[in-house]
């Protein structure tokens, strides 16, 4: 190779290396340009024009009241020949590194479209191959004015592709999703909080570990930081494994999960009802609240394991509140589906506990979340309840103090949204009835009044009797309702 061979060659390596810095000058002056007309600052732009990327270093954005920032925000591998031909934005990687979240969320009012302003809203062709966003935190306050707290999350996505022309809810595409999240904390109201300290999303499978709702006022206090009277909750879950997670969106949103796991739960609620009274204001049973979500849902099989739930009513001042627990609690549930043409019909929960400790309880529970009259059916058995188990609600909350055994009790109710007919078998031994005055001691009138009205053969012996017609009090839970007709089945059994 002669030497002006050799020259014109060099001459025209060094002529496009010019050429594209020039170039790659001017894109990014262009490009810098345009990121100062949107609602962001940075320290530094960089663009690379040959490998399609872009840089920007401690980048802040603000919106209303949120304040958005990160170290580093990288675009890499942007194809211009998806852009030229089809106009369409095409990215393989989407990297954010050590972002931070502040500020308040404000609720706006969301203004419907009509059809014309659909059709002439232009849609972003987006796709990008990978997204990572290592290390995000959040410390905002939400538009309930309380505050939310995440120490990190990590976060990535693969085969994202925007999806907004046809107004759905989920308005993307993605073939795989992975998230972390560290040490989330928010309230939820004056009185309750909620915290987690790890969260795993992994292919479809969510875990959740160390879940807990805690008060932030004492029992003695909570009552007169709410509007109406309710129960002050206190809840920990060691894990929460929900299996095989598939959000769709046909006509509607449909979320299907194969299986959900709590285990190791421990649940109290504690309620003060000598301050407020009862709001006034319907409690729907489960089927209705379920067959009303604003989306489809199918859990094919709930597991809780190892578990606790304790509850007390304070009722009467200056007694002890009336407690009752259910303990190494095991419970079941399939089928839970909103979904019109589901093949099995009912959802069926299955639970097994010792009552206060020593009684062992069954229960199988059914029900049709589309049947609109709410229709159920409850079956169980309770045995070897003695009188300090059933004084243990009852004489705090009633001054009533049961004495006597109980040795086997069968329960069979149906009913529906209004009310509801059963069926309840005892076995009793030397049952007594004790009612006591405000300081304690036995009202021996009214107890011998009481016991007079005691069925001879209710003192010892099998009864079986049946309820007819318990009304539902629809202000209270599906629970209270189930206790109603038991409380029922107790009366016409002794008077």
């Amino acid at each position: 190779m002669n030497k002006n061979k050799t020259f014109k060659i060099l001459l025209v390596v060094i002529s496009i290396l010019v050429v594209y810095k020039i170039v790659d000058y001017y894109v990014t002056d262009k490009v810098d340009a345009y990121l100062k007309t949107q609602p962001l600052s940075y320290d530094a732009v960089s663009v690379n024009l040959l490998l399609g990327n872009i840089t920007l270093k401690n980048v802040t954005s603000v919106k209303d009241s949120l304040q958005f920032t990160t170290e580093k925000l990288e675009i890499e591998d942007v194809s211009y020949y998806q852009y030229l031909k089809n106009k369409s934005v095409s990215v393989g990687n989407l990297k954010m590194l050590n972002s931070k979240i502040t500020g308040k969320l404000i609720s706006k009012e969301t203004k419907k479209e009509d059809s014309t302003s659909q059709s002439k809203k232009a849609s972003l062709d987006l796709k990008i191959d990978n997204i990572q966003f290592e290390n995000i935190e959040i410390d905002i306050i939400k538009n309930d004015n309380f505050p939310l707290t995440v120490q990190n999350i990590s976060f990535e996505m693969n085969g994202f592709e925007l999806d907004d022309i046809q107004n759905k809810t989920i308005p993307f595409l993605y073939d795989h999703i992975e998230v972390s999240i560290s040490n989330f904390e928010t309230q939820f109201s004056k009185v309750q909080k909620v915290k987690f300290s790890k969260l795993n999303f992994e292919k479809d499978n969510l875990t959740l570990d160390s879940l807990e709702i805690l008060p932030l006022k004492s029992r003695e206090e909570y009552i007169y930081h709410v509007s109406q009277e309710k129960e002050l909750m206190t809840l920990f879950s060691e894990k929460v494994v929900i299996s095989d997670i598939i959000i769709e969106e046909k006509e509607k949103l449909h979320v299907s999960v194969n299986h959900v796991l709590f285990d190791e739960v421990f649940f109290n609620l504690y309620l003060d009802g000598t301050v407020l009274e009862h709001p006034n204001i319907r409690k729907d049973l489960y089927s209705k609240s379920l067959r009303d979500l604003p989306f489809n849902i199918d859990v094919k099989n709930v597991d809780i394991k190892n578990s606790k739930i304790v509850y007390e009513e304070y009722i009467i001042e200056n007694n002890k509140p009336g407690i009752l627990i259910f303990d190494k609690l095991q419970a079941q549930i399939s089928n839970i589906n909103n979904s019109s043409d589901k093949a099995t019909k009912l959802t069926t929960a299955k639970i097994q506990s010792n009552f206060m400790e020593h009684c062992p309880l069954d229960i199988e529970w059914t029900f049709d979340i589309n049947n609109k009259n709410d229709n159920f059916r409850i079956t169980g058995s309770l045995f070897d309840v003695n009188s300090k188990n059933m004084s243990s609600f009852l004489l705090p909350t009633m001054n009533v103090k049961m004495d006597g055994y109980i040795d086997k009790m069968y329960f069979d109710f149906e009913g529906n949204d209004f009310a509801s007919n059963g069926k309840l078998n005892l076995d009793f031994k030397n049952f007594n009835i004790k009612v006591l005055e405000k300081d304690k001691t036995k009202n021996k009138v009214l107890s011998w009044l009481a016991n007079l009205f005691i069925k001879d053969s209710s003192k010892n012996g099998i009864v079986k009797v049946e309820t007819e017609n318990v009304e539902r009090d629809t202000t209270k839970s599906f629970w209270n309702f189930f206790w109603i007709n038991v409380q029922k089945g107790l009366q016409n059994s002794l008077i």
